[in-house]
């Protein structure tokens, strides 16, 4: 686990480095001056503004620097790591340097900017206070900081005359492009004019913002706000391949902050690469994990702790690392964070019949439908067609009185056509599979976290069962060019090719499936094989696996 500690002076200072802000940076005072200040970096009590302790300044955070109008190097300082923290839309830590800030120099009026930003994200404070202040302190800032002050005061309609609405934001608009005549390398300049311009909302906005955020690019191609909001352009925009260089630049630019790392497993998993979603999701809990020591902050208050714990669930599942999986549940459930359906699958890969059965009773009162489904798959994994059959019911009586829902329209498609394929109709159950896939094959949301191969799994498999090793291989070679790492489309082909004596072929599908899980638990890919083969290994498990009760079921 990475330790975070507090710079040395000396480094401290090192972050007070110019790419493009202002005015030239002065000259930092003796590192034996700061040393003086005792306390300065850390006062004692909590801040007004946000309530909460002061920040502590982390070293190798993030790279962006904007020099502001202050003598304080401790307020730039801070100052930076605010912008760093709001780029990544860590909005509490965003606040709570610049406020920490403000400890300085009270009278940097874009230490008040970047609050008001940061507490209007937040949702929390006073950001309408915090932006009058920095217009009252106006005159000392420079010419651009004024220019950029303006614009948000005409964006919230804090000026007289200003207008409503859309007057509101052509009046911004015109402070900025009259800005931008005359400082065309402002890095805040750009990003803010993107905003306007269709990027406001997060996660990227629309294409009318993306000219502006390669204009900053061409200015700082590291700048972590415009790689982080093309990244979530490019992934909304249905072109994630696109996205992947400001995957890569966004973490150049944010070394330290853990929402960087945990980006690139949005564009990895559309992309087929698994070991990229695991190895950065990892890294970014790895940091947040350093950061909530580090600065006091409890998992609950982090709120993109779930959202990343859950990412990597999701890749260790999907890559056979159910000892990991296990590991990260356990986190999650200690902080209150539940991640129900993540933990279905991770029950439900590693053959914890007990667990996924639990967690389908979770939803039995308040979600029947819900409840039938996992339990159904849970008992057709078992190969138990009998105890499936009242919860695929449940789901086909739900399905008359809900037309419309497409969601439950395909879980019964699944659900249905498995249980045909495991009693003797084979070829109904082959194509109702094959028509949940037709439904899903196109659909770039469904294709969301690696699920595109999952329906054409579910086919392959079914088509095996059925013994329609035709059907099995179109939907297992689907399966592998829609996620090159789906370990069950390997294995499905590796035996659809040993029961047709393609022995080559066999041998290369099953080098292919100890690639796909190549980092797997031990003995999993084998029990892989074994299910599909129809067979039971040994395996050694943990009593809480549930795989050791469960042997004989399939």
């Amino acid at each position: 686990m990475t330790t975070f500690r507090l710079p040395p002076l000396l480094a401290t200072l090192s972050l007070l480095g110019l790419t493009g802000g202002a005015a030239p940076a002065a000259a930092p005072p003796a590192v034996k001056a700061l040393a003086k200040k005792k306390g300065a970096a850390n006062p004692a009590g909590k801040l007004a503004m946000t309530g909460l302790a002061p920040a502590k300044l982390v070293p190798d955070l993030c790279v962006l620097k904007y020099r502001v109008s202050t003598s304080s190097p401790e307020c730039q300082a801070f100052f930076d790591q605010g912008l760093g923290f709001t780029y990544s839309y860590v909005w509490m830590e965003a606040a709570r340097s610049f406020e920490t800030a403000l400890k300085h120099d009270p009278d940097c009026p874009m230490a008040w900017w970047g609050l008001a930003r940061a507490l209007e994200r937040w949702g929390r404070g006073n950001a309408t206070k915090a932006l009058q202040k920095a217009y009252e302190l106006r005159d000392r800032a420079s010419h651009r900081e004024q220019q950029l002050i303006l614009a948000s005061m005409q964006e919230k309609g804090l000026v007289p005359g200003v207008g409503d609405g859309e007057r509101r934001k052509q009046a911004a608009i015109n402070t900025l492009d009259n800005m931008l005549a005359l400082y065309d390398d402002d890095e805040e300049a750009w990003y803010f004019r993107a905003q306007l311009s269709g990027g406001a909302g997060l996660f990227g906005g629309q294409a009318s913002a993306v000219p502006f955020y390669k204009a900053l690019l061409r200015i700082n191609p590291l700048h972590p706000g415009a790689n982080h909001e093309l990244l979530h352009f490019y992934e909304n925009f249905r072109r994630p391949a696109l996205g992947w260089i400001h995957a890569e630049n966004y973490i150049k630019s944010s070394p330290g902050i853990p929402h960087a790392f945990h980006m690139q497993a949005h564009l990895a998993t559309r992309l087929g690469r698994w070991g990229k979603t695991s190895d950065r999701s990892a890294r970014a809990i790895e940091l947040q994990r350093a950061y909530h020591k580090f600065q006091g902050v409890r998992a609950t208050e982090d709120h993109q702790f779930s959202h990343h714990l859950e990412t990597l669930l999701t890749s260790l599942v999907h890559d056979g690392r159910f000892g990991e999986g296990r590991a990260i549940k356990a986190e999650a459930e200690r902080a209150g964070f539940k991640m129900w359906a993540s933990v279905f699958r991770l029950c439900l890969a590693e053959r914890d019949y007990a667990g996924a059965l639990g967690v389908a009773e979770h939803f039995r009162r308040r979600d029947k439908v819900q409840a039938s489904y996992f339990a159904a798959l849970v008992y057709l994994k078992q190969g138990d067609a009998a105890r499936a059959l009242p919860e695929v019911e449940v789901l086909q009586n739900a399905a008359r009185a809900r037309r419309n829902d497409r969601r439950l329209e395909l879980r019964l498609l699944e659900v249905q056509g498995l249980y045909q394929c495991q009693t003797g109709a084979g070829p109904a159950g082959v194509k109702l599979l094959a028509k949940a896939v037709q439904k899903t094959k196109d659909d770039y949301s469904h294709h969301a976290w690696g699920n595109g191969a999952y329906y054409m799994e579910a086919w392959g498999l079914g088509a095996l069962q059925a013994g329609k090793l035709d059907a099995a291989e179109e939907a297992f070679l689907e399966a592998l060019a829609h996620d090159p790492g789906s370990v069950r489309a390997a294995l499905g082909l590796q035996v659809v090719c040993e029961r047709q004596a393609r022995s080559e072929e066999a041998t290369r599908y099953a080098n292919l499936a100890r690639k796909c899980w190549g980092r797997a638990d031990e003995g999993r890919l084998m029990a892989e094989l074994a299910a599909l083969r129809k067979d039971r290994p040994s395996l050694t498990t943990s009593a809480t696996s549930g795989e050791s009760s469960s042997r004989g079921t399939r």
